[in-house]
């Protein structure tokens, strides 16, 4: 090869190399401009290799934590986040200053996220957020909600009748199995007036689907890292290859039956008193710049694949991690039956005598302080915010790791011990804790809009459960978690061991 052509190709690569470099180190100034202590982010990844590790974010928050304080600056790969443990801070961004801080943080506008799902309440942005929230909101309502009690009792029933039957088999059962078939069968008949029997036939289709949302492979993650770290070059593969967060055959299978749904209402002229129909009754062809109080086709579609989401992960998995606690507190499980016998007693649940299960209520709050349904909150600035003594640029992301601060030994006592006695007034566990360090559901406007449906879900299974049978064991015995995209989940499936309860061995017996 001639020397000057030789020459000319290395400069080409040298030059290659310094371009890849400066893109690479680009976003990575913004915190030392602000001078905002952090970890030293890696080309191109930022943070990230410590936080997308099985059991990492958690040990990584904590680390920083000690390193830094509760105020410091990572990159998520290229995009720059304020992690923030401070109840004034969050108070701040939560709360004071929502209307900066109304987004989630999205990474490069959520490239990786089903279209599908684009418009779904819990990924809208902006003003769209606004318009289907108030939209939404009248259908979870206490009222609303009431009427869908015997939906949920049914459901909850259902549960608790075939984990006797388990139970008198002596058969072990997977505890997120058996509670997100409960879960999703709540949704389909609140939501859809669709009864399916999820715990029955764990294989029905909207069940199966509905597990597999949330089943996520190690090529997933894989293919997050690739995509997030270049997102100008990726992006045009994400397209090509319908390469999506969740999997592409689930999503359209709710896609299709949605609309299926909604096209056969129409047709038959045929009103139900469900969630569907509320938001059906607010959809049109044309909302109108600045927000309608109408929803278009797709967004009335996203928003039934919203509540399928939704619906299931937060109460399914609170469940499951509630049940395993149980197993080795004992007086915690005594209590709650206790209370269930005095309060329930042969009556139907409803709504109201539900809300007179405080022990119950206190041990789910125990549970959602220990295992948040989101391992971190995430907000992003819309416009430059000045956050008390911090001008942020447009575009900034705050994050709050959730499961740190609940379990931060500056805010509660002993915050890796199991005790609803921590909720309950009166008791000398009770600790009056800052509202701004206990928050599973979220906090502010952006409140999830199902928080009152979800406590209904988990009270109505507990009882149903604890009417029944007695739990003797759960496996493993050592629980480890992984918490890939912030949601919380066993390592290995937790296995529940149970037996009928003396009562109900005496009814047969009769």
């Amino acid at each position: 090869m001639d020397l000057d052509l030789q020459l000319f190709l290395g400069c080409l690569v040298f030059l290659f190399l310094v371009l890849v470099y400066k893109y690479a180190k680009r976003p990575f100034k913004l915190w030392k401009q602000l001078g905002v202590n952090g970890p030293e982010p890696r080309l191109i990844f930022g943070n990230i290799h410590e936080i997308h590790r099985p059991e990492g974010a958690r040990l990584a928050y904590s680390k920083w934590q000690s390193q830094y304080g509760r105020r410091y600056g990572v990159y998520y790969f290229r995009k720059p986040a304020l992690v923030i443990t401070d109840p004034e801070w969050i108070k701040h961004i939560l709360v004071k200053d929502f209307n900066n801080f109304r987004d989630r943080m999205a990474y490069d506008d959520n490239i990786l996220l089903n279209k599908e799902a684009l418009t779904g309440l819990f990924f809208a942005n902006g003003d769209v957020w606004k318009r289907i929230r108030g939209i939404m909101t009248p259908s979870f309502s206490i009222s609303k909600i009431k009427s869908m009690a015997a939906i949920v009792n049914r459901s909850a029933a259902r549960l608790g009748e075939h984990v006797l039957k388990l139970a008198e088999e002596g058969t072990p059962w997977e505890a997120k199995l058996y509670c997100g078939a409960f879960t999703l069968d709540v949704v389909t008949g609140t939501g859809f007036s669709i009864d399916v029997d999820s715990v029955k036939n764990l294989n029905e289709p909207f069940t199966r689907h509905g597990r597999s949302l949330f089943v996520f492979k190690w090529w997933v993650q894989l293919q997050a890292i690739l995509v997030l770290s270049c997102p100008e070059v990726m992006s045009h593969i994400v397209r090509w290859f319908e390469i999506t967060f969740f999997k592409s055959d689930d999503m359209k299978f709710f896609d299709r039956n949605i609309k299926h749904m909604i096209n056969q209402r129409k047709e038959d002229k045929e009103k139900r008193n469900d969630i569907l129909q509320n938001l059906m009754e607010a959809e049109s062809d044309v909302v109108l710049q600045g927000g309608s109080g109408k929803l278009t086709s797709e967004e009335l579609v996203a928003q039934g694949i919203m509540l399928f989401i939704a619906g299931y992960e937060t109460a399914s998995s609170t469940l499951q991690f509630l049940l395993y606690e149980l197993a080795t507190h004992k007086e915690v499980m005594e209590k709650i039956i206790a209370e269930i016998d005095d309060v329930i007693g042969d009556q139907e649940p409803t709504y109201d005598l539900c809300q007179n299960l405080n022990y119950t209520e206190a041990a789910i709050n125990e549970t959602l302080r220990m295992y948040p349904p989101l391992s971190v909150i995430t907000r992003e600035c819309s416009k430059p915010t000045k956050l008390l003594d911090l001008d942020l640029p447009a575009k900034t992301s705050i994050a709050i790791p959730l499961y740190n601060l609940q379990r931060d030994p500056e805010f509660w006592k002993d915050p890796n011990e199991f005790n609803p006695d921590r909720f309950i007034e009166g008791t000398p566990s009770y600790e009056a804790h800052n509202p701004y360090t206990f928050f599973p559901f979220g906090l502010g406007p952006r409140l999830c809009i199902g928080m009152k449906l979800g406590m209904l879900k988990m009270k109505l299974a507990v009882v149903h459960i604890l009417k029944r049978i007695t739990i003797t064991k759960a496996t493993p015995e050592i629980l480890h978690i992984n918490d890939f995209s912030s949601i919380l989940q066993p390592s290995v499936p937790i296995l529940i061991y149970s037996a009928p309860r003396q009562s109900h061995r005496d009814k047969k017996d009769l």
